[in-house]
């Protein structure tokens, strides 16, 4: 090993001076370039309640990575040490979770519940239940569990603490990469940009563990706001979409021009281009389909520009916030697979119109739920037929069948369903669901 002198320790790493708010390119100052650094998470702050281990290891990890400004190599060991936090904080969380009392279930035997005081002792209850067939009771279900880090997702994904179906698929990449760390064949190296973001996510993972979504978050996000919008098109087929306000904004031009517009006013995700959250599908919207990519809400329509500006005036809605994560959709496939439903709204169907073979999915996205659907009808796609997550995208199967087995099974999932029969509103171009009946 090479002494190096205090001077050389102190002297910025020229790889990481390549990495600059623009990409790679030129080379930023050494204070500047440990200033950007730290910021990219400086704002990784965790919920208050997360455990004092899991909350220590983090801190050292941030702590350390500012360091990386002085030893590239820093980059590495940080993405590397993140994904064994992972680890961590799942048993960090399952210890609070249990309160000290684990209760196994075996075939034909009565419950075994056992006192636990360290995740050590979890471990080797598991491993003495094996033999016995035995599986973990996490409220009303049972899972298979070994005390690895395989039984802790399963675990956490059962009593709820995580949720979102493309997360689910994220989580499944975090544990092959922490796997690989743990017992590694080779070598690897972490970009300031990779590591960053493995932080990042792992301190969505456990503020999620511990209740707390994240704003803008790219795993677990916070409810997103709806405002009030007005979605107007012509015979031409030329849309848009409006804040409510425009409305309030009265010009005898702008009336002349918008007479052969229809109007509808919703509650919509605002529809701002680039965003993570921006909504391109929203010139699709549809009252009995789930054809936006996150939930629109129809209030009133379709009319004149006067009679929404009316309407809006007597009644004043307000906006909300909504979770688009882990919704259930309802898919009718007879004769052509149709847009994925409500399941209050294929409630509110007559019968005639209830015919085919029905899917119930849960998924984050409409289009999730449907390009699951479409693909298990191709048995080499791998698409799970069976009710269960899908290894093959981000979707989970609640159950296939007829119109009430379908609804059923998402009752099964939502609880009791309360049918709907909004009015039949649509914009009437399509681009990304064209084939609606």
């Amino acid at each position: 090993m090479e002494i190096r002198p205090l001077e050389d320790l102190r002297t910025a790493d020229n790889l990481s001076l390549a990495f600059n708010p623009y990409g790679l390119g030129g080379r930023m100052k050494p204070e500047d370039a440990a200033e950007f650094q730290q910021r990219q998470i400086a704002d990784c702050d965790l919920a208050a309640g997360v455990a004092a281990g899991t909350r220590d290891s983090f801190d050292r990890l941030r702590t350390v990575f500012a360091y990386g400004v002085l030893c590239y190599d820093v980059y590495t060991m940080v993405g590397d040490q993140a994904l064994l936090i992972y680890e961590q904080a799942l048993r960090d969380r399952f210890m609070e979770w249990c309160a000290g009392t684990i209760t196994f279930r075996a075939p034909q035997s009565p419950d075994v519940s056992h006192t636990v005081t360290s995740y050590d002792d979890v471990k080797k209850r598991a491993d003495g239940m094996r033999g016995q067939r035995a599986k973990l009771v996490v409220a009303t279900h049972t899972i298979e569990f070994n005390g690895m880090l395989h039984g802790l997702r399963l675990w956490a994904r059962t009593a709820g603490l995580l949720r979102g179906r493309r997360s689910r698929a994220v989580e499944d990449a975090l544990a092959k990469l922490r796997n690989y760390v743990a017992h590694p064949s080779g070598h690897h190296v972490d970009t300031p940009v990779e590591a960053a973001r493995t932080v990042r996510d792992l301190a969505e993972l456990i503020n999620q563990l511990w209740g707390q979504t994240t704003p803008n978050g790219r795993l677990y996000p916070a409810p997103l706001r709806r405002d009030i919008a007005v979605l107007s098109w012509n015979g031409s087929g030329r849309a848009r979409m409006e804040p409510a306000d425009a409305l309030t904004v009265h010009d005898s031009t702008e009336d002349q021009e918008d007479v052969a517009y229809q109007h509808v006013v919703v509650r919509a995700i605002p529809f701002v281009p680039g965003s993570r959250w921006d909504d391109a599908h929203w010139a699709e919207f549809d009252t009995r389909y789930e054809t936006t990519r996150f939930p629109t809400e129809y209030l009133w329509g379709p009319g004149t520009r006067e009679q929404a500006r009316t309407w809006m005036e007597q009644e004043r809605p307000e906006g909300d916030s909504v979770d688009f994560t882990d919704r259930v959709f309802l898919v009718q496939d007879h004769e052509r697979l149709l847009p994925p439903m409500r399941p209050a709204v294929a409630a509110g169907l007559p019968d005639e119109e209830r015919v085919g073979v029905w899917h119930a999915v849960r998924a984050d996205f409409p289009a999730d739920a449907f390009a699951h659907v479409r693909g298990s009808g191709d048995r080499s796609a791998g698409h799970t037929r069976r009710p269960g997550d899908c290894s093959a995208c981000s979707a989970e199967v609640l159950g296939v069948g007829s119109h009430d087995e379908a609804l059923r099974a998402a009752a099964a999932a939502l609880g009791p369903i309360q049918a709907v029969q909004p009015p039949s509103v649509r914009l009437p171009l399509s681009t990304f669901w064209p084939d609606r009946p």
